[in-house]
């Protein structure tokens, strides 16, 4: 005899219009769950005749005591100091963490967390390759367990933990024109992202108190990688009216910047004036020593890791919540003094 299909929590899904996660969390008696969602679920489950697996449940509802990092790249060293400060502070709570490259794609960020989902992670930090993206903020909004994002800023409802990255932008912006500079380029990532975003509007906001036209030509963005740091920054030097200073905004991107420079013969604080999106062991040991924004990295890990626990140990709806870092401008090496300031 043909043994009947019983129905499968796909099933209820599916007749619920629902996400997988959503039917989930309702048979998990959520509290984040809407009464619309579960009556829908409550329905599709009476309909179809879903019995729920007494053992499956019992070991799906297990504590894993995982949590996972998703980041853009690991070749980013800036993200060292990140992650470590993360991972000390899940480690003292008896969690794993879990770390995986998303390489800045949307299509690997998706499949992530539904990778995360199916292992039980118990809570997620990520970036986003696009906070405008409708089904990538979806997927996030309807997770089965708690995310923080790292220095985005347009899902509101989601925890955050984010630099004050317009500010910095100000700061390295006003500093090469106290030094006389006016046509000032700028190598920058992806605008999608909340840090370039922000940036660029730092970079616009001081040109306008100074009363200087920005000339679109010297803002070079999508720069999320070195080499790509390199063609724009010989592309800027290669213009009949070259930028006199640059500031490399794009996190990690200096080295390409500086090969740049190097192979069309310039030296900064000889020839050009730079600053630094992003401090590191290059900028601070650079001859000359090359000014650049600082801000705690390790203090954004250790307040992520600290927020995603909160959530882990008490579900219950709160408001979310937003941590904002403080930038600072670092000023090392001499001024520029070489060609005339414009």
């Amino acid at each position: 005899m043909t043994g009947i299909k019983k129905a499968t929590i796909r099933d209820v899904a599916a007749r619920a219009g629902l996400a997988l996660g959503t039917v989930s969390r309702v048979l998990n008696d959520h509290p984040s769950v809407t009464p619309q969602a579960r009556k829908s679920v409550q329905e599709a489950i009476k309909a179809l005749g879903y019995q729920r697996d007494a053992v499956a449940g019992s070991m799906r509802n297990a504590r894993t005591k995982m949590v996972a990092c998703a980041i853009r790249d690991f070749d980013i060293p800036a993200f060292a100091s990140y992650v470590k400060a993360a991972e000390g502070v899940f480690r003292r709570a008896g969690y794993t963490l879990l770390l995986a490259s998303t390489s800045n794609e949307k299509d690997v960020e998706l499949a992530l967390l539904r990778g995360f989902a199916q292992r039980r992670v118990e809570g997620v930090m990520m970036t986003m390759s696009d906070e405008a993206d409708a089904e990538l903020a979806e997927t996030i909004a309807r997770a089965p367990m708690p995310i923080v994002l790292i220095d985005r800023e347009l899902l509101p409802d989601v925890d955050r933990v984010m630099a004050d990255h317009q500010s910095g932008a100000e700061q390295a912006v006003q500093h090469l024109m106290s030094l006389g500079h006016r046509r000032i380029g700028m190598i920058v990532g992806d605008p999608a992202a909340y840090p370039s975003r922000s940036r660029i509007a730092g970079y616009r906001r001081v040109h306008a108190q100074r009363g200087v036209a920005v000339d679109e030509a010297l803002i070079r963005d999508h720069a999320l990688s070195n080499e790509i740091a390199f063609r724009e920054t010989c592309a800027l030097l290669s213009t009949a009216d070259r930028p006199t200073a640059l500031f490399v905004a794009a996190m990690d991107m200096l080295a390409g910047t500086l090969r740049a420079l190097r192979s069309n013969g310039l030296q900064p604080g000889r020839d050009i004036d730079l600053v630094a999106g992003s401090d590191s062991d290059l900028a601070e040991l650079g001859t000359p020593p090359i000014s650049a924004l600082s801000w705690d990295r390790a203090e954004m890990g250790r307040h992520a890791a600290e927020m995603l626990l909160d959530r882990i140990r008490d579900p219950q709806p709160r408001a979310p919540r937003c941590v904002r870092l403080p930038v600072s401008l670092v000023v090392r090496g001499r001024p520029y003094d070489g060609l005339p300031r414009r």
